[in-house]
């Protein structure tokens, strides 16, 4: 019989060979990204296909389990790279992965950063409306460099830069007159690579902690600063208050509302933002808002001349949360390495997983699809599953034990 090669192992090989590769320094790196992103009341922005979601999270799951060859070949049919791009302005230098649209873009779903080595793994920050939200894409990105995040996400249009309205609840009046949210609107609509992004890392990542910083135009009765975990329950763990004390320390001319606190609060809440809902379990995160918290998600809204003009002034943003973060997560060390094997990898029939307190083990397809999930009637240290029918190909394996889940990738032969 006549051996065919895998198209997906000739484009491993031919990406492999134009790898994308980048020094310099990360914030005038993502600056430039930022600057050319096309602005409002135009229509560049394309909403995701199913298909497109699907081979995203996979993306991801490639890039948080190291394995760039992979994860360039499963982005380049949809116009994405992987460019891994040394930071030489730090000491020691560090590594980044930048999960971006390639130079002509058709798409703009946004740039997605990845520190290959996080002092902080579980905080992850976010700025969605950086060309609306005078500077906060910089500002992100240099909290994200200075205090060595896991992860910094940018939009990659406008809010405003679509003629099509979001499904999902809530209005503005931002593109001109109130209306439903735009699709090229990140923080409100739930068909988005943002959107899918948040997802994977929410649920990969053990305690990650997101942070989306914002910026609005201060009245003469509002506060310098506006933070909401996206409801008006107090969390167990409360980083917006911790985020709020640690500002002062910075700063303590600044004045607050913080949405769980001040309820009679109204303003900027962030209750229809569709990754605070997913964070915070609603139902539906499209068009449901929280009734209850996980305090994960803080939304941070910010005036302008004390905490968004220049890095003079984010550096109160990221004193804070490199100061809060350091004090109650305590992951000086990549959750992705915590001591899970599978043996025998390549595999052909049995596949054993060894770990403390495993609860679930989900095999996924490379386009992302959910193919069958193992769960164990207690918690156990060894779980073996079989393996035998499925077709050969490569998986991921979603393990989730009593503390974190973990994303390990299987060839079954």
């Amino acid at each position: 019989m006549k051996k065919t090669v895998p198209i997906l192992f000739l484009l491993i090989n031919f990406l492999t060979l134009n790898a994308q590769t980048a020094l310099g320094n990360i914030e005038n790196y993502a600056e430039s990204i930022i600057n050319n992103m096309p602005g409002g009341s135009v229509n560049n922005y394309i909403q995701p296909t199913t298909a497109n979601l699907a081979t995203w999270e996979s993306i991801i799951n490639l890039i948080l389990s190291d394995n760039l060859t992979d994860a360039r070949a499963v982005a380049s049919p949809i116009n994405y790279q992987i460019t891994e791009f040394t930071d030489t302005s730090l000491n020691p230098n560090k590594t980044f992965y930048i999960l971006e649209e390639k130079a002509t873009q058709n798409r703009y779903w946004g740039t997605y950063i990845f520190n290959k080595n996080p002092t902080r793994n579980n905080l992850i920050i976010a700025a969605p409306h950086s060309k609306f939200d005078t500077n906060t894409g910089n500002q992100a990105v240099y909290c994200f460099k200075n205090t060595l995040a896991k992860a910094v996400f940018i939009n990659g249009a406008h809010r405003c830069n679509s003629f099509t309205s979001s499904s999902c609840s809530g209005t503005t009046s931002v593109c001109g007159s109130t209306g439903n949210y735009k699709i090229s609107d990140q923080a409100h609509n739930t068909t988005s690579m943002f959107q899918k992004t948040t997802e994977v890392l929410y649920n990969t990542i053990s305690n990650a902690v997101f942070i989306q910083l914002h910026g609005f135009s201060k009245q003469s009765t509002d506060p310098y600063v506006i933070i909401s975990n996206g409801t008006n329950q107090t969390p167990s763990i409360d980083y917006a208050l911790q985020i709020k004390n640690a500002l002062l320390n910075e700063d303590n001319s600044l004045t607050f509302k913080l949405a769980h606190i001040d309820t009679d609060w109204t303003r900027l809440t962030a209750f229809t933002n569709t990754q605070g809902r997913l964070i915070n379990n609603s139902s539906n995160a499209c068009s449901t808002d929280a009734t209850t918290t996980s305090g994960r998600f803080i939304h941070i809204e910010q005036e302008k001349v004390k905490l968004r003009e220049d890095a003079n002034v984010w550096v109160k943003m990221s004193t804070a949360l490199k100061n809060v973060f350091a004090s109650t997560l305590r992951v000086d060390k990549n959750s992705l390495s915590t001591s899970i094997s599978v043996f025998p990898n390549p595999a052909k029939n049995i596949l054993e997983i060894k770990g403390a307190n495993i609860k679930s083990v989900e095999i996924i397809t490379i386009l992302g699809k959910s193919v069958r999930v193992y769960f164990a009637n207690e918690l156990k240290n060894t779980l073996q599953i079989n393996i035998k029918d499925l077709a050969k190909s490569m998986y991921f394996l979603r393990i989730n034990t009593a503390s974190s889940s973990v994303v390990r990738k299987i060839i079954k032969n």
